[in-house]
């Protein structure tokens, strides 16, 4: 049965009526059930910071591990449609080619006298 300070009424009387010598030991033992209880407090509660700051963690490292596949998902996919439209062009450049020779061969002279007049267009533009 607890007779400490914080005790009832009839503790607190045989408290008064107790020598000094008593009153300081009983005191004592109160201070180390209180040190005790504050101890044990402080050890369920860095506990449960622990605990709260683990799971934090795991998140934030969920979070990240999503975020990195995420990336990683639409780096492939710009890669996949960057491979796409290089393939696109490349065809389309392949077709103009063809076209190009073709009406080379047809034209040679047509070719020649679009060439000089180009050429003459880019020479003028250059001494201005």
């Amino acid at each position: 049965m607890a007779t400490g300070l914080f005790s009832g009424s009839s503790a607190k009387k045989r408290l008064v009526d107790a020598p000094i010598e008593d009153q300081i030991s009983e005191i004592r033992d109160e201070i180390a059930t209180l040190a005790k209880l504050l101890s044990q407090r402080g050890a369920e509660a860095s506990k449960d910071v622990r605990a709260r700051a683990t799971e934090a963690s795991r998140d934030v490292r969920a979070r990240a591990y999503d975020a990195r596949d995420h990336a990683e998902a639409g780096l492939h996919d710009l890669i996949e449609n960057g491979e796409a439209l290089f393939a696109e062009l490349r065809s389309r450049y392949a077709v103009t080619e063809k076209q190009v020779r073709h009406t080379v061969r047809e034209h040679p002279v047509a070719t020649l006298g679009a060439a000089a007049a180009l050429g003459l267009l880019i020479a003028a533009l250059i001494r201005r």
